[in-house]
């Protein structure tokens, strides 16, 4: 039980890492491919999911209806990711 425990979390560490590091490899990259205000919007949207994810799994059940709820805002998170890298703005610095 430990095992599985320690698992899922060190999968949720690194899912979150991986996500992070698109945000910075997006602004980052030679075709500016966001911007600096897209990418706080994208890393206070990743807050906002954890936050929930939270509140979810505090009473240690996560509920279909919260199940969707959580689904609902990464889906959200995802639209966002790819309407910024595809609507043409540029970082100018």
């Amino acid at each position: 039980m430990k095992r599985i425990i320690f698992l899922a979390l060190i999968l949720t560490l690194v899912t979150s890492a991986v996500s992070a590091q698109r945000i910075t490899r997006g602004v980052r990259s030679d075709r500016g491919e966001i911007t600096r205000f897209e990418a706080r919007q994208l890393q206070r949207d990743q807050r906002n999911y954890k936050v929930a994810r939270r509140m979810a799994a505090r009473d240690r059940v996560v509920t279909p209806r919260e199940r969707r709820r959580l689904n609902a805002i990464k889906r959200h998170e995802r639209r966002d990711r790819f309407r910024f890298r595809h609507n043409r703005r540029r970082r100018l610095i």
